[in-house]
C-alpha cells in the first residue's frame, strides 16, 4: 500500500492547462506501484456532463456554429489573441485561460444562447442518454422555475475567473443583441464573511475586470458596471450593476422565525448578526428586484443544497419579486464549486460542467498531493494536553516542513506548515508549544492560531520593521476594526513581510482561505473518529500552487496516520486522483532554485533583453516589382508546349466593351504579321473584349506561339460563347 519512494513521473502534468484533456491517471492493479496513464479524458458519474462535453466539443469544432457576433468575438478575443500581462515582481508573461474555465463558459453560452435549453427537466431530456425522458420526469416545478446550472470546479481551478467571463458575456449580450434575454445586472453572493472579502478582492471597484483580459479594447468604451457592495445598497447607478453580497444580508427576516443568535463573532465562518443587516438588506434585496433581468452567481455554492434552507429562500424571494414587479424570471442562478454535494454525498442535479481535483492535478493546475507516512509506528500518548499527546504527528510534520523550507529558501518562497486540530483548545495549546518549545525551535514566535471561535483583540508586537500583530483572547466582544485586521492579516501569510511560518486552526478551516504557501498538512483527531475526514476540505486548504502552472512540479503532503490513509483513496478516486502514499523521508524534492551569481558575475553585463513574440504567425506572398523581363527569364528554361490544330470556329459577335480587328487576331507586339496569326491558319477571331486583349498581347513576348483555336467556352467578359484567350 505504501511506496517507499515517489516516482517523478506522478508529478509530470500530462497536458497544458490551456489545452483540452486528452490523458488521466488511474490506480495501478498492483498495490505500491504507480498511477497508469490511460488515454481519453476522465468520464464524469452523471451523464447528462458527458453528453454535454461532447456536444459542446461538437459545436466548438465547428467555429461557434448558431452563436451570435457578440459571442464570436468575446471568444475570439478571450481565447484566440495574445495576452501579455506583468506580475507584482515586473515580469511579462503570457496570460492564458485554462481549458476548464474555457468550457464552463462555452457550456453556458451553448445552453442559453445556442440551443435555448432553460431549465433542468429539458437539459436531462436532451442530454440525459437513456432513459433520459423519464428522468426528466422526475424535476419539480421548484427545480424548473428559473435557470439553474452548477459548475463542479476543483479548488484552484480559477472560479472567480470563469464567474467573470459569465458576466462580461451576459452583459455584452444584452447590450449588443437586440433580441437578447440575458442580464446586465449581476447578484454575486458569498457564504460567509471570509468569501466576502476574497470575492471584494477580485470585484471591488471593477479590478477583475481591469486586471484580466476581459473585455475587447474596442469595447471599452461600452463596458458600463458598478460594483455595489453590501453596506452601499443606497443610491442609483447608470449602465449595469454587480452586487456583492454575503448570503445573510439578502435573508428577509419577516418572512423567517427570529431566532436566538450566538453573541460570537466567528472571523472566519458565517456568523453574521441578521438583525444588523436587517437595514441595509431590505434596501439591497429592493433595489436588486428594481431590476426586470438579473443573474445569481453563488460561490462555494455546496451551501445551496436543501432546498428549504434560508439561502435557497433568499434566491427565490428574489425571482418571485422581480417576476411580480416585471413579469421577468432570474435570467439564471450559476452555482460554483468544488463538492457540489448534498448532506448524504450526492451530486447536485444540475451540474452541466465538471473539472475533478485529478483533472486539475494531471493540468499542473494544482499541486500534487501525497500522503506522507511514518517508517516507525505513530502513537497517540495518553496526555491531556494536545500539543504533548500529538507530539510524534507534530515533530514529523515539523520535520516535513523543514525539508520543503530547505528546498524553497532559495527562491525566496517562505513555504508554510497547517496544523488542523480538532477543538479550539487543542488549537490553544499546540500554538503555546509551538511558539516556546525549543524543540520547534524554528516555529518559536512563528506561529499563529487560527480557528473560527475567536473572540479577542489584535495587539501590536514590537516596533517599526519588526512589528507584528498578535491575537490575545478576551471574552469581550472583538471590534468590527480589530476583525477586519484578523482577516487580512490571514490573506497576507504568504507574504515574507508576514513572521509567520506556521498556521494553528480547527479542522476544517472553512472556504475562502486562498494561502498558496502550505506545504505540510498535519490533520490532527482521535483514530477512533467515524466523522466524514472529508479530504477535499482538507487538501483545498494546500491545493493552491506557489508558482505559476508550468514551473515547479509542486507538492503538498499530508501526514496522516495509516488508518485514514484509505479513506483518503476511496474518496479522492471518485475525484480521479489515484493518491500516492510515500514514506515521509523518502518525499522528494521537486524544484530547482536558478539565480544570478551576482558574487563572481556581473549581472548587469550579462542582461539578455528577450523580445515579446506573438502566439501564432503567417507569412503572407507578396509579387511586387516584377517585370515582364522576369518573366520571361523565369519562363525560359521551359519548352513550349506543343498545341494541336483545331478547325476553324464560326466567326464571332462582338462582344461587350470590345473593338474591331478584321477577321484575324490582333498582330503580335514586337514582330508578325496580321493575317492568319504568323503563319498557318489558327482560326478567325473577330473580336475581343478589352479585359482580354492584354493577354492575347502578352503571348508573343513569352516566345510561345499563337494557340490554336481555344474550345468553346464561356467568358464573363462576353454576352455568348465566343473564343477568348483568357480561358
Amino acid at each position: 500500500m505504501t511506496s517507499s519512494t515517489l516516482n517523478p513521473a506522478v508529478l509530470e502534468p500530462l497536458f497544458a492547462p490551456w489545452q483540452e484533456p486528452n490523458a488521466h491517471r488511474i490506480r495501478a492493479e498492483k498495490s505500491g506501484d504507480p498511477a497508469v496513464v490511460k488515454q481519453g479524458r476522465r468520464a464524469f458519474p452523471i451523464e447528462v456532463v458527458n453528453n454535454l462535453r461532447s456536444a459542446v466539443r461538437e459545436w466548438r469544432e465547428a467555429f461557434y456554429i448558431g452563436a451570435s457576433d457578440t459571442t464570436i468575438q468575446l471568444l475570439n478575443h478571450w481565447l484566440n489573441r495574445a495576452h501579455r500581462q506583468t506580475t507584482p515582481d515586473g515580469e511579462e508573461f503570457e496570460f492564458r485561460y485554462y481549458f476548464c474555465q474555457r468550457e464552463a463558459v462555452e457550456t453556458l453560452i451553448y445552453l442559453k444562447e445556442v440551443r435555448r435549453i432553460e431549465c433542468l427537466s429539458q437539459i436531462i431530456a436532451e442530454f440525459g442518454g437513456t432513459n433520459a425522458e423519464l428522468q426528466a420526469l422526475g424535476i419539480t416545478e421548484d427545480e424548473d422555475a428559473w435557470s439553474r446550472y452548477a459548475f463542479k470546479l476543483a479548488t484552484g481551478a480559477g472560479k472567480t475567473k470563469v464567474m467573470s467571463l459569465c458576466i462580461v458575456w451576459s452583459y455584452f449580450h444584452a447590450l449588443r443583441e437586440s433580441d437578447s434575454e440575458m442580464a446586465r445586472h449581476f447578484v454575486v453572493i458569498a457564504p460567509n464573511l471570509t468569501v466576502y472579502e476574497r470575492l471584494k478582492d477580485d470585484f471591488g471597484n471593477g479590478r477583475v475586470f481591469d486586471k484580466d483580459p476581459l473585455i475587447p479594447p474596442e469595447w471599452r468604451g461600452d463596458w458600463n458596471l458598478s460594483v455595489v457592495l453590501q453596506d452601499e445598497a443606497s443610491g442609483a447607478a447608470t449602465g449595469g450593476t454587480l452586487y456583492l453580497t454575503n448570503i445573510h444580508r439578502l435573508y428577509d427576516t419577516a418572512k423567517r422565525k427570529k431566532k436566538v443568535e450566538e453573541d460570537t463573532y466567528a472571523w472566519m465562518g458565517p456568523a453574521v448578526s441578521k438583525t444588523k443587516a436587517l437595514d441595509t438588506g431590505a434596501a439591497l434585496r429592493d433595489r436588486i428586484t428594481a431590476h426586470r433581468r438579473v443573474m445569481v452567481l453563488n460561490d462555494e455554492a455546496h451551501h445551496v443544497w436543501d432546498s428549504g434552507s434560508a439561502w435557497n429562500e433568499a434566491i427565490r424571494t428574489l425571482h418571485e419579486t422581480i417576476l411580480a414587479r416585471s413579469g421577468c424570471k432570474l435570467v439564471a442562478q450559476l452555482d460554483f464549486s468544488a463538492t457540489p454535494k448534498d448532506n448524504k454525498g450526492q451530486l447536485f442535479k444540475h451540474i452541466v460542467c465538471d473539472t475533478p481535483l485529478g483533472e486539475a492535478v494531471d493540468a499542473g493546475i494544482v499541486k500534487t498531493p501525497i500522503i506522507g507516512q511514518a517508517s516507525r509506528k505513530l502513537v497517540e500518548q495518553a496526555d491531556d494536553n494536545a500539543a504533548y499527546r500529538w507530539e510524534q504527528h507534530l515533530l514529523l510534520g515539523y520535520e516535513r516542513w523543514k525539508a520543503s523550507q530547505a528546498e524553497w529558501e532559495a527562491s525566496g518562497k517562505k513555504p508554510l506548515l497547517f496544523i488542523m486540530c480538532d477543538d479550539t483548545e487543542a488549537a490553544d495549546q499546540i500554538t503555546q508549544r509551538f511558539n516556546t518549545d525549543p524543540l520547534f525551535e524554528q516555529l518559536n514566535g512563528k506561529t499563529i492560531n487560527l480557528h473560527t471561535n475567536l473572540k479577542g483583540k489584535l495587539k501590536k508586537v514590537g516596533r517599526g520593521k519588526d512589528a507584528r500583530y498578535e491575537f490575545v483572547e478576551d471574552e469581550k466582544a472583538i471590534s468590527d476594526d480589530d476583525l477586519e485586521a484578523l482577516r487580512k492579516l490571514s490573506r497576507e501569510l504568504d507574504s515574507n513581510a508576514s513572521p509567520y511560518f506556521c498556521i494553528v486552526s480547527v479542522l476544517m478551516l472553512r472556504e475562502g482561505w486562498d494561502v498558496r504557501n502550505v506545504t505540510t498538512i498535519v490533520p490532527l483527531r482521535p483514530y477512533s473518529s467515524k466523522a466524514n475526514i472529508l479530504p477535499e476540505q482538507t487538501l483545498g486548504r494546500g491545493l493552491r500552487r506557489v508558482t505559476p502552472p508550468g514551473q515547479a512540479n509542486e507538492l503538498v503532503t499530508v501526514v496522516e496516520h495509516p488508518a485514514f490513509a484509505s479513506l483518503y483513496q476511496q474518496e479522492l478516486a471518485q475525484e480521479g486522483l489515484p493518491l500516492e502514499i510515500v514514506e515521509l523521508d523518502r518525499v522528494p524534492a521537486t524544484t530547482i532554485s536558478i539565480f544570478p551569481d551576482e558574487a563572481h558575475k556581473d549581472v548587469n553585463a550579462l542582461n539578455i533583453q528577450i523580445p515579446t513574440l506573438s502566439a501564432v504567425f503567417r507569412i503572407v506572398p507578396k509579387l511586387e516589382g516584377l517585370t515582364i523581363q522576369d518573366v520571361k527569364k523565369a519562363f525560359k528554361p521551359y519548352k513550349p508546349l506543343p498545341l494541336l490544330s483545331s478547325p476553324q470556329p464560326p466567326s464571332l459577335a462582338l462582344g461587350e466593351g470590345g473593338e474591331e480587328y478584321g477577321s484575324a487576331p490582333p498582330p503580335p507586339l514586337g514582330g508578325g504579321g496580321g493575317g492568319g496569326g504568323g503563319g498557318e491558319s489558327n482560326g478567325t477571331i473577330s473580336t475581343f473584349p478589352k479585359a482580354c486583349l492584354s493577354a492575347w498581347q502578352a503571348i508573343p513576348l513569352l516566345n510561345l506561339p499563337v494557340p490554336a483555336p481555344l474550345p468553346y467556352k464561356t467568358c464573363s467578359n462576353l454576352r455568348s460563347f465566343k473564343i477568348c484567350p483568357c480561358l
